[in-house]
């Protein structure tokens, strides 16, 4: 991937004519960083090449050296300053085109177009401001301006379709939505979605651990577990331990901050993740990645697409990834195969069949956690070793295969409306061998530890059918959403007990049995079925205002079966309406000021001392928003500040010991500052911040003013990345810090010191094919830790390097 660089000043303009050296000055322009305009006079006229075919193999480099080349070989008269085109790069040209097929795939994106200037040359015309309507030409299925669904170049999304289920301009949604994109995610070389989210406001990973779980709270809320995963629009309603995401699988990372349910059906207030997949496009593509470094890791990735026919009617994608490694941790290895494989069919301009699936296996241990007393506590031995284990070797595992397949179906009927259809179905099975962290004695030394096992069985399926229409009436254009969406899953467990001998965490000496008891302490089945039909209407009044409204109706139910006492019983049946409206004003400065309001609901299981099954919590905020997008540019800019509420909360029932009653009620508070920003120097930024004010409103558990697990007060993040040119064209540095304010465990009884992170990445490409990248996380070593209900310290100085081949 590459980032755009933007226009410099300064530089001369030069012209020549021959075509042997327009190609050589172009490439001594590139080196020494002097602008030119090139002039490539070749006799034969444009329009004659509009129908002949020819095959071009150009690698990805600078726009203009790309330019040059390709108009050389297509003997096309043409003329540019390649000032207007300093640090924009072109992903080459593979395949068979025609010479206008080739220039408008070169120049999608630029914002530039070809210029007509008689007697059969060219030259290149800035694009206005305003989309301008192009004749259809099927030259990529990611080429043209952004989409939803495809790549962005650099760090700044444009467009998403997680707010709305629409391809809407995120300047028109009013509600908080972060993009991570896969620039970001290769540059600072993130391995899991922990990592990608990083330097996203109001979003915290779960621990610092990111081999077992993709675990998060967002605003102020864990929706670990709450279904806050999708896939491509599509649930997947995968359990906590079913598997973790590959971020070098994803287009993009997408997240929607708030209650989401309007869209979504049943979900935490603190808002979805959906991850766009790397979909097929029909210029060819190739890449392989070699990775090595940080704790004896070895990795090899690829990534392929293109057309399978000539008219590129039929294209594929093959993603995959072998990692062999170990984690800081002592005893636990960070093992992963994976494979991902997309082809899409579009018989017509109009119609569109993606075939997804992918399979994944990891092999890995999961990192039970440290005690309070020798990571955020004193303990009179010292400080706990930062790679301590408190497992058995040989007895501890956590091993998870998944597997997913699924479409995405859309045809559009004519200009008004359009039906997709988006299925998804996803199966994982979890075998997990585990020692449970005790108390320490009096000495602080020895931890008394016992054993656990147990196998998990994950399977759901997802479809979503969606109408859309769009048409005007007078000044007021309309987008118009129709859908009715249906989910089935099913969870089973069996878990096991035993016995371990107690270990010196300061000197710990392995191999003492484990024993694990031959029946089951559980076995459980839980099913459930969630329906749900919404609309939505996104109207935008005379190009200025937009108004975006929203409902949903959804029935849920949910039984369980303990298979053990032989007992069936419904655990949840209940229905629910949930909202959203939302209404912004388009500036024509590219400012676009916004107020919200949302809703949402998640089912629990449990019934009162009476009898009565629990209702569903229910989240509500409120949300006041400004963005800033100007015309033309790579810059995204998003202040928010939201109230967001959880009622109906489970909390104890004073008069009937050991049932619980839904009076509590959970409040966040916050401010989230985001910029996005691809500059014209070459400098490339990520900045945010976020105020969380999250505490217990409600509660008969005496855990009121309490603050929520793991939610800093404060959170702040920089990241900046340049690219250099002229004599140093190739070298690109990259920079960040990220502060994480103080936390509570779950207790609130241990306040968990705040702490900073250094990460750095360095890259260099050697020739439009090859790009070595060295990244270094926590640079200074910085010790830190977050607590639960056990402790996990961050991870310690690491470093990788990547050598990649493009072609």
């Amino acid at each position: 991937m590459t980032v755009y660089n933007g226009p410099r000043p300064g530089q001369a303009r030069i012209s020549v004519n021959n075509k042997s050296a327009a190609l050589a000055l172009a490439m001594t322009c590139s080196l020494a960083g002097i602008g030119a305009a090139i002039t490539l006079t070749p006799a034969t006229a444009f329009a004659q090449q509009n129908t002949a075919r020819q095959h071009f193999s150009i690698a990805a480099g600078k726009l203009s050296d790309v330019l040059a080349q390709f108009a050389a070989q297509a003997q096309v008269p043409l003329s540019f300053d390649p000032r207007v085109l300093f640090g924009i790069r072109s992903d080459g040209l593979q395949g068979s085109y025609t010479a206008r097929e080739g220039f408008q795939a070169l120049l999608s994106g630029s914002g530039y177009a070809l210029q007509p200037e008689g007697e059969g040359s060219y030259s290149l015309r800035r694009l206005p401001s305003d989309p301008v309507t192009l004749s259809p030409i099927r030259v990529d299925a990611g080429a043209g301006e952004e989409s939803a669904y495809g790549p962005v170049a650099g760090y700044a999304a444009r467009r998403s379709i997680t707010a709305t289920k629409m391809d809407i301009p995120l300047i028109e949604t009013p509600q908080s939505v972060s993009v991570v994109t896969a620039d970001q995610i290769e540059i600072q070389d993130a391995e899991s979605l922990h990592q990608a989210l990083l330097y996203t406001p109001g979003v915290v990973p779960m621990g610092s651990d990111n081999l077992i779980s993709d675990g998060l709270i967002i605003r102020g809320f864990n929706v670990t577990g709450s279904e806050p995963m999708y896939l491509n629009g599509s649930k997947l309603p995968r359990n906590t331990f079913s598997g973790v995401s590959e971020p070098y699988a994803m287009e993009r990372i997408e997240v929607l901050k708030g209650p989401a349910s309007v869209l979504y059906g049943n979900a935490a207030p603190g808002g979805i993740v959906n991850m766009v997949s790397k979909l097929p496009r029909t210029k060819t593509s190739r890449e392989l990645k070699v990775q090595g470094g940080r704790f004896d890791r070895k990795q090899l990735a690829g990534d392929f697409t293109g057309a399978l026919t000539e008219d590129g009617r039929l294209s594929y994608r093959v993603t995959g990834l072998l990692r062999r490694g170990d984690t800081m941790t002592d005893h636990i290895p960070d093992d992963r195969d994976f494979g991902q494989l997309s082809l899409r069919w579009q018989p017509t301009d109009d119609t569109s069949l993606t075939l997804l699936a992918n399979s994944q296996r990891n092999d890995t241990v999961y990192l039970y956690g440290l005690p309070l007393e020798g990571t955020v506590q004193h303990n009179v031995n010292g400080d706990i070793d930062r790679d301590r284990f408190i497992g058995e070797p040989g007895f501890d595992k956590f091993e998870t295969k998944n597997k997913s397949l699924g479409y995405l179906f859309s045809h559009r009927f004519n200009d008004t409306f359009t039906f997709r259809q988006n299925a998804l179905y996803f199966d994982a099975e979890t075998d997990w061998n585990y020692l449970i962290m005790g108390s320490l004695d009096a000495s602080q030394r020895m931890l008394s530890r016992t054993s656990a096992a147990r196998n998990d069985r994950n399977r759901t399926f997802t479809l979503d059918n969606q109408l859309q229409a769009k048409w005007s009436w007078g000044a007021v254009e309309h987008t118009s959403l129709l859908g009715l969406d249906y989910e089935q899953s099913q969870f089973k467990r069996t878990q096991y007990r035993g016995t371990a001998e107690a270990l010196d965490i300061f000197d710990p000496v392995y191999g003492s049995p484990v024993q694990l008891n031959g029946s089951p302490v559980s076995d459980t089945t839980e099913d459930s079925n969630q329906l749900g039909i919404y609309a939505q209407e996104h109207i935008k009044i005379d190009g200025r205002w937009v108004v975006m409204l929203g409902g949903r109706y959804d029935q849920v139910d949910g039984k369980g079966k303990d298979h053990l006492a032989g007992v069936s019983a419904t655990t949840y049946d209940d229905h629910a309406f949930t909202g959203r409206a939302g209404v912004l004003y388009l500036f024509d400065n590219g400012f676009a000021p916004y107020l919200s309001y949302s809703e949402s609901f998640e089912p629990i299981s449990g019934q009162s001392a009476g009898g009565q099954a629990f209702e569903p919590t229910e989240g509500e905020q409120t949300e006041i928003g400004l963005r800033y997008q100007p015309q033309g540019g790579f810059t995204s800019i998003t202040a928010s500040a939201y109230k967001l509420t959880q009622e109906n909360v489970v909390t104890s029932d004073l008069a009937n010991p050991g049932f619980s009653v839904q009076e509590g009620e959970v409040e966040s508070t916050g401010f989230e500052l985001e910029a996005r920003a691809n500059l014209s120097s070459g400098l490339n930024l990520i900045a945010s911040y976020a105020y969380i004010d999250n505490e217990v409103t409600k509660s008969n558990s005496g855990t009121k003013g309490n603050r929520t697990n793991g939610v800093p007060r404060n959170m702040a993040s920089l990241w900046a990345d340049y690219a250099f040119d002229g004599l140093l064209y190739g070298l690109g540095v990259g920079a960040g810090v990220r502060h994480i304010g103080e936390t509570r465990n779950i207790a609130n009884t241990v306040a968990v010191p705040s702490y900073t992170v250094v990460d750095t990445s360095l890259r260099y490409r050697l020739s439009p094919q090859w790009l070595v990248t060295l990244n270094i996380d926590n640079l200074f070593d910085e010790k830190y830790a977050t607590c639960s209900y056990a402790c996990f310290y961050g991870v310690k100085r690491s470093a990788t390097v990547t050598v990649k081949y493009q072609w």
